[in-house]
């Protein structure tokens, strides 16, 4: 694939949206082809973006659904009106039930893994009647969609009550605030993500990934 047909590896900081890492990219390297992404992160998380050029861009369909390894945090014993850190938090308090230990916290991880029916969390970009979900939950209307999506592993990197991390190797297509919010379920509380990076796609890792810093430094002409 030639130079102004490639895909580049980017790392989203905490912040900015997709559509406007690509903007500041296209400021500054001063492309003016076309260019897409290989599957968007919500301003609030960071990580591997794919910046798709030119006839990269033809291979979205095949580029979104690579493997992906996300890290992920979870806050338990609370709930956020949109699943993360974004949304209104409000703290949950029963005394008369102690923090999930951690054998209830790997069967509930465990439960997970494999093929499941996930369910499509309302603030998302899916769309139901051609209108994205997360439009129609501002208006205080929710749908009810699921699809199946694949789930390889999870493994447990920490957990102290009420913070629990996780590592999600996954396909695409899988709602990292929902499974966060179906784990806390499943463990009898509520949670919501309030951290995630996005560690790999496909074969690129954080580590091949340029940084908007060095935007400056890449030929593409």
């Amino acid at each position: 694939m030639g130079r102004l047909n490639r895909i580049i590896p980017v790392y989203k900081p905490i912040g900015p949206s997709t559509f406007d890492l690509i903007r500041i990219f296209k400021k500054i390297t001063k492309f003016e082809g076309k260019i897409g992404h290989g599957g968007t992160l919500d301003p609030f998380a960071c990580g591997v973006v794919l910046l798709l050029l030119n006839k990269a861009t033809e291979r979205f369909e095949e580029i979104k659904n690579w493997e992906k390894e996300y890290t992920a945090g979870i806050r338990l014993g609370a709930e956020s009106s949109t699943g993360d850190i974004t949304g209104e938090i409000k703290i949950l308090r029963d005394d008369n039930l102690p923090p999930p230990g951690m054998k209830s916290i790997g069967e509930a991880l465990k439960l997970f893994v494999g093929e499941i029916e996930q369910r499509i969390p309302p603030y998302s970009a899916a769309k139901f009647q051609g209108t994205p979900l997360y439009k129609l939950a501002r208006k205080g209307i929710e749908i009810e969609k699921s699809k199946k999506v694949k789930i390889f592993n999870i493994e447990l990197l920490y957990y102290r009550y009420p913070v629990l991390a996780i590592r999600v190797f996954c396909s695409g297509g899988v709602y990292i605030r929902q499974l966060a919010q179906d784990i806390a379920r499943d463990l009898k509380t509520d949670g919501f993500l309030y951290f995630l990076q996005r560690e790999r796609v496909g074969e690129y890792t954080i580590k091949d990934c340029l940084h908007i810093q060095d935007f400056d430094k890449i030929t593409i002409q």
